[in-house]
């Protein structure tokens, strides 16, 4: 008896360890795919292959990715006129 609560308490030991770790893991898969469809819109690959390389259904949810480069070019042309005001 005393056995099995000692093994059933390793147990919650290696799930309260083993959620977080897998958390991480999740988050990190998640930021890689971010990076990647990013930096192939930012070196302008067009947005149908990068939304077929990330294996999304629909080009509308690669799109998201494309308004963050659009942004960043916003960005840098308001630098520029930055300069003349």
């Amino acid at each position: 008896m005393r056995e099995n609560r000692f093994h059933l308490f390793l147990n919650r030991l290696r799930l309260l360890y083993s959620i977080p770790k897998s958390f991480a893991l999740l988050l990190a898969f998640h930021t890689a795919r971010h990076t990647f469809a990013t930096m192939m819109l930012t070196l302008g690959a067009d947005l149908y292959t990068t939304s077929k390389l990330l294996g999304h259904a629909d080009v509308k949810m690669t799109q998201v990715y494309a308004k963050i480069i659009n942004q960043k070019k916003d960005d840098a042309v308001n630098l520029v006129n930055g300069l003349f005001d």
